[in-house]
């Protein structure tokens, strides 16, 4: 441990170094000596720890949609860090058992999803207009969960729009595409994570159970025009039992359709003839007819 000096030995010292006869050259090495010194305790003190971690995030996935009240382009940057923790392992079709156990409100049941929600900050999307973009950081484990199920994906995303609504009061369109050549929007930057303040989705406790079913819902898929290429394929997926769009989670690729809904009663997984323009699909689901309409662009001819 350093030897404490105190403020007016120090003075004294110098008081009596400035007194001496030494020579210029002795007392700029005194004062030099010194200082160091009084640099050296001061790094020796102990620092008090910050209540947050400093990382700088993992690109994972890129997805678009847009904000409800003014239109505007939204990006979510998902990432990961293994500073987040990774959630509770569980099976899928306990997560489906979860989400159906939420329309009674008499249920209770437990689930946690940690997670960062960053800033907005904005950016310019890839035909140069202004855009907005969010981080959220997940754990890699968490991410490699929710890449390899739709069911865990469409939950993740629907914690996200709720979280981001409930932090910084925007609310987002619930139709989402993911991206499929871009894992980030904009310039990755060091995060500051505040330890133990992380999302946490569906509180308290319930046994759950196993047991569900789903239906694949008539659809039909047209093409517009009908002769030649077509610029636009449109689906129409009739859904009698869903009662409020929100509870429809649609998901394009590059040759594919997956709808499901929540609760699990529905799932329709298709792939398609031609590829398509993933980021200007769009969806919108009829309360009244219960027909979903998505409407997706085809890439042109090269």
């Amino acid at each position: 441990m350093a030897e404490e000096v105190d403020a007016s030995e120090l003075f004294n010292v110098g008081s009596t170094a400035a007194g001496s006869d030494m020579s210029d050259e002795e007392l700029q090495k005194f004062y030099q000596d010194l200082l160091l010194k009084s640099q050296q305790e001061g790094e020796n003190e102990p620092k008090q720890a910050q209540p947050w971690n400093t990382v700088k995030p993992t690109p994972g996935c890129c997805i678009k949609t847009k904000n409800i009240k003014t239109s505007e382009k939204v990006f979510i940057n998902v990432c990961t860090s293994s500073n987040v923790p990774t959630p509770e392992a569980i099976t899928e079709q306990e997560l489906v058992c979860m989400l159906e156990k939420l329309e009674d409100r008499d249920e209770i049941v437990d689930y946690r999803v940690p997670m960062s929600l960053g800033e907005a900050h904005a950016e310019v999307d890839n035909r140069g207009n202004g855009c907005t973009a969010y981080d959220v950081i997940i754990s890699p484990g968490f991410l490699h969960t929710i890449n390899n199920s739709k069911v865990f994906f469409g939950f993740f995303m629907s914690v996200v729009f709720e979280g981001l609504f409930n932090k910084y009061n925007v609310e987002l369109e619930r139709n989402w595409v993911l991206l499929k050549n871009k894992k980030f929007l904009g310039t990755v930057e060091e995060q500051n994570l505040r330890k133990q303040t992380l999302i946490q989705e569906i509180p308290n406790k319930a046994p759950m159970t196993t047991e569900t079913s789903t239906k694949k819902p008539k659809f039909k898929i047209m093409r517009e025009p009908e002769e030649g290429h077509p610029e636009f394929l449109i689906a129409e997926v009739f859904l009698p039992r869903i009662n409020k769009a929100s509870a429809v989670l649609v998901d394009v690729g590059e040759d594919r359709l997956v709808v499901c809904t929540r609760p699990k009663e529905y799932l329709l997984d298709i792939f398609l003839p031609f590829n398509l323009v993933q980021e200007d699909c769009g969806s919108q689901f009829d309360v009244t007819t219960k027909h979903l309409t998505v409407t997706m662009p085809v890439q042109k001819l090269t």
